[in-house]
């Protein structure tokens, strides 16, 4: 297959000149390759509003992907500092040219990097072109500060609260957003917590800016915004969600808008929130929790991903002070399904799964098969609706009590996120997946001696986890593997020690309310902590469980 040239065109904004326009670029540049370079094999690979600073630009990523590839023989320009304005970036670019034998070749600036004097002319007007981009970013620069020790308004997105008067070209009260501003500080000023902020506005269906739900953070950022009590910052972080700068670069100028709330209250939130960060109360001392969540900071989500939020749910009559979880997407913009639970389902599944892993590591006797094992783990009325376990990690904790198998790795990743930002490839995948679980689900009906319900279970289960994984990357468009100690089976033993003191108490059966009652929650979490490293929950049910040891046991539920 012939080479192709290449020809690279682009503008920064939709405001550049005529001279310098796409169309005009294309135009001139396809007339070089046909007069000049005598083809008609060319393609054209078009950058609209992007910056030259730097090569993170799609077209040019793929135009030097087809360098790389040998599929290339020139690359040619209108303009040099159409394709680079950055030294160093296009140091790199032109080596790859070169290691590639493509000829670089720039309209404008007449020359050809074939010869020697085109090469060198190159690189000189290079380095003017990065001169002329600094010195003008410093210029803008210093015009924007000037404008900040002034009062005036730089062009950022206005905050919450806030409207652009495009009349007067400032910032105005929102007719709509000033009073719901005005609330959250005064609810912050009586609860002293965002999370109550927080719950509240999205209770009521009160939006954020870019209409989603409102997290801590957001609330944190809406309360401690000084623009809210008239001041104007300026030069605050080095980008959007950067860094602070060195405070001596900050510009601060007080009274130069019409102030939201008065400074007194704004003062008052702000030195609570600071107390807040520290752990402490008004008086300067620090506050000790007096709620322990059991399972918090272990559960993660099968469907998002994200770790569980803790909360704590009414106390009961006997005196268990039971805690719920849910999703922590619930509090961001995603909107996940995920359902939710508390002790009162979590509590004695785990518990009794710890409780039934050690009875199997001490019941080797009768221990004959991996499905001895299977039905010592799966004992109690908890594990009613679970089918089975899944093979992998049952077999290896089966061979290690047995025979002390120390395997080479284990690789779990039932849940894993696609990095690919391709949505026609992501979708493709997503409908092959769902025909594939159609069909699994006809084989298992329809065909007697096809498998079984524990081999069909498992794998749907692994479809439907592929499938989770896919929806959630195209919703997004927006794993990881762990290699794992499993001959070290210290867990047990503590576990052991643990619930064999439990169990001359109260039976062989775990009864975790009484449980939870008897024993100072602290303890109980820094047991499971000590033996857990992550829960997974699907449909409100334990998906799988990662012990500290590195060993994940799968659960497969029936339908």
């Amino acid at each position: 297959m012939s080479k192709i040239v290449a020809i690279y065109v682009r503008v920064s904004t939709g405001k550049q000149a005529d001279r310098d326009s796409i169309p005009f670029q294309i135009q001139e540049c396809s007339n070089y390759v046909k007069h000049f370079l005598k083809t008609e094999n060319f393609e054209v690979f078009k950058d609209a509003g992007r910056s030259g600073k730097n090569t993170q630009r799609p077209e040019y990523q793929r135009m030097i992907e087809k360098v790389k590839s040998g599929m290339v023989s020139h690359v040619v320009v209108y303009k040099i500092d159409r394709i680079s304005r950055n030294l160093v970036d296009f140091s790199i670019m032109y080596n790859d040219f070169k290691e590639h034998k493509v000829a670089f070749i720039s309209l404008n600036e007449q020359f050809d990097t074939s010869s020697a004097i085109g090469e060198a002319v190159l690189k000189i007007i290079l380095v003017f072109a990065e001169l002329e981009r600094k010195l003008t970013g410093e210029r803008v620069h210093d015009i924007m500060m000037n404008r900040a020790l002034e009062g005036k308004w730089n062009g950022a997105r206005v905050p919450y609260g806030w409207d652009w008067d495009t009349k007067n070209r400032c910032p105005v009260h929102s007719e709509t957003e000033a009073e719901y501003a005005r609330m959250m500080y005064r609810l912050y000023d009586e609860s002293h917590s965002t999370c109550v902020v927080r719950d509240y506005c999205n209770a009521h269906d009160i939006p954020t800016k870019r209409g989603g739900e409102w997290t801590s953070k957001t609330v944190a950022d809406l309360l401690r915004n000084p623009m809210n009590v008239g001041d104007y910052r300026y030069n605050y972080r080095k980008s959007a969600r950067g860094k602070r700068n060195d405070p001596s670069e900050v510009i601060y100028v007080k009274d130069v808008f019409p102030p939201l709330i008065d400074r007194e209250l704004y003062e008052r939130v702000t030195h609570q929130m600071d107390l807040n960060t520290l752990g402490l109360g008004k008086d300067g001392r620090k506050v000790v929790s007096k709620k322990t969540h059991v399972f918090g900071g272990l559960i993660v989500c099968g469907l998002c991903g994200a770790f569980y939020h803790s909360d704590s749910d009414p106390p009961r009559a006997d005196g268990f002070l039971p805690s719920q979880y849910r999703c922590g997407a619930h509090n961001r913009k995603i909107h996940c399904k995920a359902k939710g639970t508390s002790d009162v389902k979590l509590g004695p599944f785990i518990f009794n799964y710890i409780s039934n892993l050690v009875k199997a590591s001490k019941s080797r006797k009768l221990l004959h098969s991996v499905s001895d094992l299977e039905q010592i783990l799966l004992t109690g009325p908890e594990f009613e609706q679970v089918a089975g376990i899944a093979d992998v990690g049952l077999d290896v904790t089966f061979d290690t009590i047995m025979h002390g198998f120390k395997p080479k790795r284990y690789t779990a990743a039932p849940y894993t996120v696609i990095r690919s930002g391709d949505s026609d490839a992501l979708t493709a995948k997503r409908d092959k997946t769902i025909r594939a679980l159609e069909r699994l689900k006809k084989l298992f009906l329809f065909e007697d001696d096809a498998m079984s319900e524990k081999e069909y279970l498992m794998s749907k289960r692994e479809l439907e986890g592929t499938l989770s994984d896919i929806e959630n990357e195209l919703s997004a468009l927006e794993a990881d593997t762990a290699d794992t100690k499993y001959d070290d089976m210290s867990f047990i033993s503590t576990a052991s020690g643990f619930l064999i003191a439990h169990q001359i108490a109260s039976g062989e059966h775990i009864n975790y309310r009484e449980l939870a009652c008897a024993v100072d929650a602290k303890v109980l979490k820094d047991f499971v902590n000590s033996v857990i490293e992550r829960i997974v929950l699907l449909d409100g049910r334990v998906a799988s469980i990662e012990f500290k040891n590195g060993l994940v046991h799968e659960f497969l539920y029936r339908e």
